[in-house]
């Protein structure tokens, strides 16, 4: 019993220091003979990650931004990454938000504003200046990019 303990405590520690989530397992009979379970079936699932949420504000005028990342609800994202953006423009828009993913807000010289989702901050970018070019968009810069996990 001394040697499952001790292999149960070395699996609980690796699952820790991996990040792997615990699985919600359940039990349940799954093979009666004469009104006795003799058999179980067990089902296990990893519930998903914890929402956070990320959001990028623009203000086309002087090209000001905020963003915020790892909040539990869109709206506070949002707001969050509005304020930041007041600091530096007064005509803010929340332009992109994101859940466990990366945002990018890109410009052409017209100061028309596009934006990308990606799963890694170089797709996002990626995303974003393709949507520039493909809208007609000169000379597309990217002028943010966050990720939110």
């Amino acid at each position: 019993m001394g040697l499952l303990r001790a292999g149960f405590a070395a699996a609980l520690g690796l699952c820790a220091a991996t990040g792997v989530q615990a699985q919600v397992c359940s039990s349940e009979c799954s093979r009666y003979i004469e009104g006795q379970c003799v058999e179980h079936t067990e089902t296990c699932t990893t519930p998903p990650p914890p929402e956070t949420y990320g959001a990028i504000a623009y203000g086309r005028a002087n090209g000001g931004w905020g963003y915020s990342h790892g909040w539990n609800t869109r709206a506070k994202a949002e707001s969050v990454a509005m304020q930041n953006c007041a600091q530096r423009a007064k005509d803010c828009q929340v332009v992109v938000w994101y859940d466990r993913r990366c945002g990018a807000v890109s410009v052409d010289q017209a100061n028309a504003v596009y934006w990308g989702i990606g799963e890694t901050s170089s797709r996002a970018t990626v995303v974003a200046r393709n949507q520039c070019v493909t809208s007609g968009g000169r000379g597309c810069a990217v002028k943010v990019v966050q990720c939110s996990r």
